[in-house]
């Protein structure tokens, strides 16, 4: 069996990845202030440590919310402004609207800490990958939900996203007209449109739902909220701020208007940055490079050949005794009970390790007595507590402690000697690197004292910061005899037995309480208690909360525009480009009734014109284009949308349209003089059925 090499980092089961160093740097500054949160409030509340519980539990706010909002809000878009400033109006609908904003927020914001979290830890690669993706496709569902709805309150924000999601479409060839032309006059809206906008952002919480499913698939007791009491501070928060600063909305949209500088949510509309400055292609062509970077992380970030093998368990079928506990324990459902493969008729069944769901954390090792299954090609427990027990019965001298070290926790920089249990950073003590604390087996820790330990510590990542997510509870479990295999010293009480909470970062904190175990003394507790965490949870409250408040409105300029705009737009279709003949009277009798022309003729070509048009202002030939007909067969409309700056002031504008090849005819004709104010825009419509007008 392979053996670690002396002087060898912690034990980490973690393959490497691409950008290790970077990441790991990025993560310390993270989980500074992590624990910097952490010492404001009682262990299991800070809500930086259960940073995708809490999003969970905004979103579900936000969903009931929104569903509550309806009570108050029409979905037509003539009346979609005017339904929510009456709902602000009363203090029951402004504090709906509030906790539906800020909910929405505080779930981006949380969603982000989690992400950022496990990315920067480097949970990404092997059986992760389910996890990232699904992850990142809920980020973006999320996203999209709150951009549509921001459309739905018809402001000027909402024209922004509008004309946004415009640019995007509008570059695929799904329309028969640019979207666009629909958000030219305020009378143009397509009320049908808007609806399907407000159906999209009340079904795709649904899609969320299947997403969040299969984010959780491979894990096992997931937890979707933290406990009752973070719950409440979190409800309690979003109140506070809803109440403190309602939610309103910019001035109605006109489209008519070319607004410079409003503010806005930034944790949903940030995509304007892009889509105010990137043509449509341009868009797609980000969207579907970064997508594909960024989906095909855990891929391309992990290092190959042998650097980037992950370990997994394995079974030896001959000490299973088909006691199931690995299988119960295992956080990730990688083990399975299956027909025994060795023969033996003693036990029907044994257990089985999926190599495609294992991480390679250990926590088996620590469930099963008879060492039955785990890492045993990499640390076979019975080879390490061999190890162990070496150490001690060689030792002269006091006692000395005997230290286990998760390797994702403080421990992760320290250097540890695997031959003769020596670690710089903890002097006197004999030290044991495990990839997770749940490696560690009950009789582990009783053999360890019945051999001359002074004391067992076994440090890890805490509770909640658990690199593999349920290592450390479970050790507590058996350290206190409720969970199987027990430690029995642990069980009776034996005070000899410590168990440290310190992640990555608190090296020194770890240090200071294996110092004080070693001088006799129990270590300094670190959460406050009574009013002091009352007093740290308000300003942890305050701190997150004020800081999603500002993030949903901080001030957005859009792209430097003309003074004034000229928008000319139409849909014309061209003369044929061929001439007619009549059909015969077998060829009439093969069409369908429906489809037989009245004048029993049919063009020799289906192809039509394309449709010429010229602008001129103030006498100044701007504009002469030439636009093909649509349509696979070149048989559909015309359909153009120019836009053309102007100084503000008072402009005479010509408009000349024609469905004819030949050059010198002109057959539509528009002309007029139109005051282009600051920052607005004037329209010219065109279309057969209204002739020219200017909404």
């Amino acid at each position: 069996m392979q053996r670690p090499a002396a002087s060898a980092a912690p034990r980490s089961a973690q393959p490497p990845l691409r950008g290790d160093a970077v990441l790991r740097r990025l993560d310390r500054a993270l989980l500074r202030v992590v624990h910097a949160a952490g010492r404001l409030v009682p262990e299991g509340l800070n809500p930086l440590e259960q940073a995708g519980g809490v999003a969970n539990v905004c979103l579900v706010v936000a969903i009931l919310s929104g569903a509550l909002l309806l009570f108050w809000y029409s979905s037509s878009v003539h009346l979609a402004y005017a339904s929510l400033e009456k709902a602000g109006a009363s203090w029951l609908g402004g504090l709906t609207r509030s906790l539906h904003r800020y909910s929405s927020d505080g779930c981006v914001f949380f969603v982000l800490i989690h992400a950022a979290r496990l990315t920067l830890a480097r949970r990404i690669a092997g059986p992760r990958w389910l996890a990232w993706v699904t992850g990142w496709l809920l980020f973006v569902l999320l996203v999209l939900v709150g951009w549509l709805g921001y459309w739905l309150v018809w402001d000027q924000r909402a024209h922004r996203v509008a004309l946004g999601t415009a640019d995007l479409l509008d570059a695929l060839p799904i329309f028969s007209e640019p979207l666009a032309r629909s958000f030219l006059s305020d009378d143009g809206v397509n009320s049908l449109l808007f609806f399907v906008v407000f159906f999209l952002h009340m079904l795709l919480p649904a899609g969320m739902g299947i997403a969040l499913w299969l984010h959780v698939a491979r894990l096992s007791r997931s937890r979707f909220f933290p406990g009752r009491t973070l719950t409440l501070w979190i409800l309690g928060t979003l109140c506070a701020v809803s109440f403190l600063f309602p939610a309103t909305s910019a001035p109605p949209a006109r489209m008519a208007a070319l607004p410079q500088r409003f503010t806005m949510d930034w944790w949903y509309l940030f995509p304007l940055l892009l889509t105010d400055r990137l043509s449509g292609g341009a868009l797609w062509a980000l969207h579907l490079i970064g997508g594909l970077a960024l989906f095909s992380a855990p891929w391309w970030l992990r290092r190959g050949g042998s650097a980037g093998t992950l370990r997994t368990a394995t079974t030896e079928a001959s000490r299973c005794n088909a006691c199931e506990t690995c299988f119960h324990d295992c956080p990730y459902l990688a083990i399975r009970m299956v027909p025994r493969s060795d023969g033996s008729t003693r036990y029907a069944t044994q257990s089985e390790v999926d190599p495609s769901r294992c991480v390679g954390c250990g926590i088996c090792s620590g469930s099963c007595d008879s060492a039955g299954v785990g890492l045993l090609d990499w640390l076979p427990p019975k080879a390490e507590r061999r190890r162990l027990e070496g150490w001690l019965e060689a030792h002269t001298g006091d006692p000395p402690p005997v230290v286990f070290l998760c390797a994702e926790g403080a421990s992760a920089e320290w250097r540890v000697d695997s031959l003769n249990g020596r670690c710089d950073a903890l002097p006197g003590c004999y030290v044991l690197s495990v990839p997770c604390l749940g490696w560690v087996n009950g009789y582990l820790v009783d053999r360890a004292l019945d051999r001359g330990a002074a004391a067992v510590v076994l440090a890890g990542c805490g509770p909640e910061g658990c690199a593999y997510r349920e290592g450390f509870a479970h050790t507590a479990e058996r350290m206190r005899g409720r969970r199987k295999p027990v430690s029995k010293r642990g069980e009776a009480g034996d005070s000899r037995i410590h168990l440290l909470a310190h992640g990555p970062g608190e090296g020194a904190a770890l240090r200071a309480a294996v110092d004080a175990i070693r001088r006799g003394e129990a270590p300094r507790a670190r959460a406050p208690v009574g009013a002091r965490a009352w007093a740290g949870g308000a300003v942890l409250a305050a701190l997150l909360g004020g800081f999603a408040w500002l993030g949903s409105d901080l001030p957005y300029s859009a792209p430097p525009s003309p003074e004034a705009e000229l928008v000319v737009s139409f849909k014309l279709l061209g003369r044929l480009q061929g001439g007619m003949r009549r059909l015969s009277t077998e060829e009439l009798e093969a069409l369908p009734v429906h489809m037989r022309p009245k004048d029993g003729r049919v063009p020799t070509d289906r192809r039509h014109a394309d449709v010429r048009l010229r602008v001129r202002v103030d006498g100044r030939l701007l504009r002469e284009e030439r636009y093909a007909p649509g349509g696979l067969w070149g048989d559909k409309n015309s359909v153009a949308l120019e836009t053309i700056p102007l100084a503000s002031g008072r402009h005479r504008v010509e408009v000349e349209l024609s469905d004819d090849p030949a050059a010198n005819e002109w057959p539509y004709r528009y002309e007029a003089e139109l005051e282009f104010p600051r920052g607005e825009r004037r329209v010219v419509l065109f279309d057969r059925e209204h002739g020219f007008r200017c909404p």
